[in-house]
């Protein structure tokens, strides 16, 4: 199973830094995911909802820091972005659809180096 560094990782290689605001909610939402993908068909409810409780703040914030970080992913990352999609992103990420995305991309590169 992929672990919270691999995930930060991945967002480095993005130009998302340490420094970045969502950077760890959105890390703990891709966490989610990669846990029980059938997360992806209600991240509001199955995965801004649940962190959002336990860290004490509003779902409506997580998907807004999870938005701000797709948004600098895009703009700093914006060729890497493409590649882990695997499709041109020909408008920004929706929150969810970012999740969706690394978390494939993660689920993708742990099978291959599984395979090995």
């Amino acid at each position: 199973m992929t672990d919270i560094l691999h995930i930060c990782d991945e967002l480095q290689a993005l130009g998302i830094t340490a420094n970045c605001v969502g950077r760890r909610q959105t890390a703990m939402a891709i966490e989610l995911a990669l846990q029980d993908e059938g997360r992806l068909s209600h991240v509001t409810k199955e995965i801004y909802w649940v962190f959002a409780d336990s860290i004490g703040c509003k779902r409506c914030d997580i998907e807004r820091n999870i938005r701000t970080v797709s948004h600098r992913a895009r703009k700093e990352g914006r060729q890497r972005l493409i590649e882990i999609a695997r499709y041109d992103l020909h408008a920004a990420s929706t929150a969810s659809e970012f999740i969706s995305i690394l978390a494939s991309h993660i689920r993708r590169s742990d099978m291959a180096l599984s395979a090995k």
